[in-house]
C-alpha cells in the first residue's frame, strides 16, 4: 500500500532514492523492456492477426510520431536527466526547480505544434482519412510528454518510481491492444494503446508545483543543449525511424511490413543500452558536477566494456539464430525477413557500442555535443546517399544497407573522440568485437551455404556464445552483476 501511495504522489525533485549504477541499470532495463514489450507486442499481434500490409501501416505511423517527437521533446528528457542530476550534485534545490520548470514549458510548447505537424505529414505519407492522422498526432503528443517525464524522474533519482509506472502503463496498453484486435480494428487506430500507455506515464510523472523564474543564462544554456541534442538525435535515433518510412516509400505497405518485422526483432535488445544510458548520463553528470574526473572516466570505461561484452553476445545470437526467430515469431507470411535482419542487427549493435562514449562527450562540454551532433548529421547524410543510389534497385534491402553505412559513421566518431579524450585502453576491447563479428559472419556463411536445417540454429548460437565467453573471460568477471551469494 505504501508503494502504491508513493506512485500516486507527485514526483519529488529533491528526494532522490540512492541506488548503485548496476541496480539502477537493472531497474531502468526492466522499465524499458516493459515499454519495448508493448511496441513488440503491437507489431507481432498486428502482423500475425492483420497481416504484413497492416503492420506496414502501423509501423510507419509509429515511426512518424517518433521522428516528430525527436524534434525537441525527446531531448528535453535527456536535458532533464543531465541537468537535474548535475544540480543535485552541486546541492542547488532552486536551480533544480528552475530547470524542471523551463523544460516543462518548452515541452508543452513544442509537443502541441508537433502534434499538428504530424497530422499533415501522415496525410502525405499515407493516403488515409483524417481519423488516422488524429491517431498519429495523439501518439506524437503522448510520446513527447512521456520522453520528458521519464528524463525528469531519472534526473531526480526516482528510478524505482519510473520503473513502476513503466510496468503499470504497459499492462494497461497491452489490455487495450488486445481489446482493439478482438473488436476487429485495423489501420492507425491500433496505435491508440501506445497513446494510452505513454499518456498515463506522462500524467503520473509530470512535475507540478514549481515556482520561481529561470535565469536568462540558464534558459539559454538549456535551450542550446536541447537544440544541439535535437539535431544529433534526429540524425541518429531519427535515422532509424526514417529508414522505416523510406521502406514504405520504396516497398509500399508490404515492404514496410517486411522491414518493420525485421526492425522489431533487431531493436528490443538495444533497450539494455538505452536503460544504461538513462542511469549513466545522470551519474556521469553528477560526477562531473562535483569535479570527480577519475570517477567520470572510470564509469565511461566500465560502461563501454560492459556494452561490448553483453551487446555482441546478444546481437550475435540474434544474427546466428535469425532464421529460427523469424520462423517462430512471424511465420511463413514473413519469409525473407531473415535476409535483411542481420544487416539491421549489425547497425544497431554499432549504435549501442557508442552509447557510453556519446554520454561522456555530451556531459563534458558543449564541444562534445557538437562532436556527437556532427557525427550524427554526417552519418545520416551517408545513409541517405546510399539510399538514393541503391534503394531503387535493391528495395528494402538497399534501405537496410544505407542504414548500416550511416550508423557506422554515427557510432565510430564519438567512440574515437572519447577514447582519445579519456586516455582509455580500448584497443583490446574493439579488437575482440571485430573478432566476434568475424566469427558471426563465418557461422552465418556456413549456415546458409551448407543449407543447414533451422533446428540446428540454437546449436550454432551456443557455439558462438562459448567462443565469445572464452575471448572475454576477464571483462565478464568484472561485469557489475549483483551476486547475492557473496558477502561483503
Amino acid at each position: 500500500m505504501g508503494a502504491l501511495k508513493g506512485m500516486l504522489r507527485p514526483v519529488r525533485l529533491d528526494a532522490p532514492v540512492r541506488t548503485s549504477l548496476a541496480r539502477g541499470g537493472a531497474l531502468s532495463t526492466l522499465g524499458l523492456l516493459a515499454q519495448g514489450l508493448l511496441r513488440f507486442a503491437t507489431a507481432v499481434l498486428v502482423g500475425r492477426v492483420a497481416g504484413r500490409a497492416e503492420l506496414g501501416v502501423v509501423a510507419s505511423a509509429i515511426a512518424t510520431a517518433s521522428i516528430l517527437a525527436l524534434l525537441w521533446p525527446t531531448t528535453s528528457g535527456s536535458a532533464a536527466s543531465k541537468f537535474l542530476a548535475a544540480a543535485r550534485g552541486s546541492d542547488d534545490p532552486a536551480d533544480t526547480r528552475a530547470i524542471a520548470a523551463h523544460l516543462r514549458l518548452r515541452t508543452l510548447q513544442t509537443s502541441g505544434l508537433l502534434g499538428l505537424a504530424s497530422m499533415a505529414l501522415w496525410l502525405l505519407i499515407d493516403d488515409r482519412t483524417w481519423p488516422g492522422a488524429v491517431c498519429v498526432a495523439a501518439l506524437t503528443v503522448a510520446y513527447s510528454a512521456y520522453s520528458f517525464t521519464r528524463g525528469v524522474q531519472f534526473g531526480a533519482g526516482q528510478v524505482l518510481r519510473a520503473t513502476a509506472w513503466d510496468v503499470t502503463s504497459v499492462l494497461i496498453g497491452l489490455a487495450g491492444l488486445v481489446a482493439l484486435l478482438v473488436a476487429g480494428a485495423r489501420g492507425p487506430v491500433l496505435i491508440l494503446p501506445l497513446v494510452a500507455a505513454y499518456g498515463i506515464y506522462a500524467l503520473a510523472g509530470w512535475p507540478i508545483g514549481l515556482r520561481g523564474g529561470t535565469p536568462r543564462e540558464r534558459r539559454r544554456e538549456l535551450d542550446v543543449f536541447v537544440l544541439l541534442g535535437t539535431a544529433g538525435t534526429i540524425a541518429s535515433t531519427g535515422f532509424l525511424q526514417l529508414s522505416q518510412i523510406s521502406a514504405k516509400l520504396v516497398g509500399g505497405d508490404e515492404g514496410a511490413g517486411q522491414y518493420g518485422a525485421a526492425l522489431n526483432l533487431a531493436t528490443p535488445a538495444s533497450m539494455l543500452a538505452a536503460s544504461l544510458s538513462l542511469v549513466l548520463l545522470p551519474s556521469l553528470a553528477e560526477a562531473w558536477g562535483r569535479g570527480d574526473e577519475a570517477e567520470f572516466h572510470a564509469q565511461t570505461n566500465r560502461a563501454t566494456r560492459a556494452l561490448a561484452v553483453v551487446m555482441v553476445a546478444i546481437f550475435g545470437s540474434i544474427i546466428v539464430g535469425s532464421r529460427l526467430l523469424v520462423e517462430l515469431i512471424w511465420g511463413p507470411r514473413f519469409a525473407g525477413v531473415e535476409d535483411i535482419l542481420p544487416v539491421l542487427v549489425v547497425a544497431i549493435l554499432a549504435t549501442n557500442l557508442g552509447v557510453a562514449s556519446v554520454n561522456a562527450l555530451i556531459t563534458r562540454s558543449r564541444r562534445g555535443m557538437l562532436v556527437t551532433t556532427g557525427s550524427s548529421l554526417l552519418g545520416m547524410a551517408v545513409g541517405v546517399a546510399v539510399w538514393l543510389v541503391v534503394a531503387p534497385r535493391m528495395g528494402i534491402a538497399g534501405v537496410a544497407l544505407g542504414y548500416l553505412c550511416g550508423t557506422l559513421v554515427i557510432a565510430a566518431i564519438p567512440v574515437v573522440v572519447a577514447w582519445r579524450a579519456g586516455g582509455h585502453r580500448w584497443g583490446g576491447v574493439f579488437l575482440r568485437v571485430a573478432a566476434g563479428l568475424a566469427a558471426i559472419g563465418a557461422l552465418l556463411a556456413v549456415q546458409r551455404v551448407a543449407d543447414l536445417p533451422t533446428i540446428l540454429d540454437p546449436v550454432l548460437v551456443l557455439v558462438f556464445l562459448a567462443g565469445w565467453w572464452a575471448m572475454n573471460r576477464g571483462d565478464i568477471a568484472r561485469l557489475p552483476i549483483p551476486r547475492p551469494w557473496r558477502r561483503g
